[in-house]
């Protein structure tokens, strides 16, 4: 067998025998790994190696270029409301970056990684875990990766076996908003212990290991956490960290570094104050307020904040921020940080060290942002995570304050601002049962023999119910908001899907250093073979 090589091009299109039709193609992407057999008759031969199903056989028009080294991938994976992002290095290495709050994120991951057959004697090795801070949206779909282990035979595609061998997050854990007897908890009172300071008022209790908060500190999403740990932990050592800004970087991160990954953490920012209980010094994150209600908060300057303490705030402005490089290319992400946690960035770290070229937009695309701060970051690329799941979780993201903020911040002429919601395809399906509607149709005529025909026609809304509230106008989703990069260090490929087979909107820029300086030049296009 040949030694494994990667696609040159930036998008290669494989067909399952020459000359086959549009349904027996697949589209290979930069960086995706290959074997090259051989060449016969004007096509090249290939096996495709990380294709979801496993490896097969293909055939690609012409001379197929190829490198021999190969790159990393960079996905935000389409949530909704949430965050989800998966690294890849070139040697293979996983990071999941957060994971959503409900099964999307796990179903990606497992279609992605199907080829790679994970089992419970046999789990898929995710280098880290790292949940940039306790909200839902952020961390409770990766229960879902546990959930599916034990999904029937019938889902089994749907199934993932991991073990992770690093968890990473901010050390807060927020307690619900109400106790057992139905009562609400103070914000001040929903990470434990404080400590004032000044003006500040400071959370104490940070926990590296989450399991260690008392039970009645836990919300529902964090017991199950917990759970998904226990569970994780029978496969191996998981470690367990509180990471922020000021730890060694390199003890923390040291296993990407020999492929070149430079990792920066960029926040949560600690302070030492003085524990109450044993008087020593310790680790502590201070509280932080609601936003001034205004069109401009973005424009605010200076620390405090203008109204009360708030938890929700708090740990969302407490994400872990990070800088990842690669090369000449920089990736910021984000989390959920909120104007006043921008604002003190800006006070802690110099301007050059928050440049980057592909910037996830903090927060799904609140308004809640600093602008001189996103300014600073000067981004070739932004990217947002948002989406419209239910009424509960509408918040209008991306905020059109925020989309224009982006617009200003870039570097150069030419600016990208991708985000899922937008990424996305809905397709019309016409009228469609209810669930309840469907059961009184088959309740009856259950005597009823049905063809395959009839309940096609049947879930496309024929034939129509007698009571119209047994029925809906309906969509189906055919495709899902997902952001791609692939870079060498240099070239950087961005790209999102459609509901058109073989149409991406997709972007190429090169990054190099000239004069000390970074430099991004745009290809005109991209290229399709």
């Amino acid at each position: 067998m040949s030694q494994v090589q990667y696609i040159e091009e930036d998008f290669v299109v494989v067909r399952r025998e020459p000359d086959s039709d549009s349904r027996q193609r697949v589209t290979l992407t930069f960086g995706d790994p290959v074997h090259k057999l051989g060449h016969d008759q004007g096509w090249t031969k290939i096996e495709v190696l990380s294709y979801f199903d496993g490896p097969f056989i293909g055939y690609v028009k012409g001379d197929l270029p190829v490198r021999d080294q190969p790159i990393l991938s960079f996905s935000m994976i389409d949530v909704q409301q949430g965050d989800g992002l998966i690294l890849q290095t070139p040697s293979g290495r996983i990071v999941f970056i957060d994971g959503g709050d409900n099964v999307l994120f796990a179903r990606h991951a497992a279609a992605r990684f199907r080829h790679r057959q994970s089992s419970d004697d046999e789990p898929l090795e995710v280098d880290a875990i790292i949940i940039t801070h306790g909200d839902a949206d952020h961390f409770d779909g990766l229960n879902d990766i546990r959930r599916s282990e034990d999904l029937p035979n019938s889902m089994a595609r749907k199934r993932l076996f991991i073990h992770p061998k690093r968890v990473f997050h901010n050390g807060l854990v927020k307690s619900p908003s109400r106790d057992e007897s139905g009562h609400t908890i103070p914000d001040r009172e929903r990470f434990g212990r404080t400590v004032a300071q000044g003006n500040d008022l400071f959370v104490v209790d940070l926990y590296d290991d989450p399991r260690d908060a008392p039970k009645e500190a836990m919300g529902a999403p964090f017991e199950r956490w917990a759970q998904s740990l226990d569970h994780w932990e029978q496969r191996g050592e998981s470690e367990l960290k509180r990471i922020a800004f000021g730890m060694d970087e390199g003890e923390l991160f040291g296993f990407l570094a020999d492929e070149g990954i430079q990792v920066e953490v960029q926040g949560p920012f600690a302070t030492e104050v003085v524990d109450p209980d044993d008087g020593n010094l310790k680790p502590a994150l201070p509280f932080l307020h609601e936003p001034e209600r205004s069109a401009v908060m973005h424009l605010g300057q200076g620390g405090g904040g203008h109204g009360g303490l708030s938890a929700s705030h708090t740990i969302n402005g407490h994400s872990i921020a990070l800088r990842l490089t690669y090369g000449n290319v920089r990736f910021s992400l984000t989390g959920d940080l909120n104007q006043e946690a921008m604002d003190l960035m800006l006070r802690s770290l110099s301007t050059d060290r928050l440049e980057a070229e592909i910037v996830k937009a903090p927060h799904h695309g609140s308004a809640d942002f600093d602008l001189r701060a996103l300014k600073a970051m000067r981004p070739v690329v932004a990217i947002v995570s948002s989406g419209d799941e239910n009424a509960m979780k509408e918040y209008i993201h991306p905020r059109a304050s925020l989309m224009a903020a982006l617009g200003q911040s870039m570097r150069g002429d030419t600016g990208i601002v991708l985000c899922t919601e937008l990424a996305a395809f809905f397709a019309t399906k016409d009228w469609c049962y209810t669930r309840d509607g469907l059961a009184e149709y088959f309740k009856a005529r259950k005597d009823q023999q049905f063809s395959g025909e009839d309940l096609r026609k049947l879930f496309s809304g024929v034939p129509r119910a007698e009571d119209p509230r047994e029925m809906f106008y309906g969509f189906e989703r055919t495709n899902f908001g997902i952001i791609h990069f692939r870079t060498d260090g240099e070239r950087v490929l961005v790209f999102t899907h459609s509901g058109k087979a073989g149409l991406n909107e997709a972007y190429r820029f090169t990054v190099t250093m000239e004069q000390g300086e970074r430099v991004v030049r745009f290809a005109d296009s991209v290229v399709t073979r």
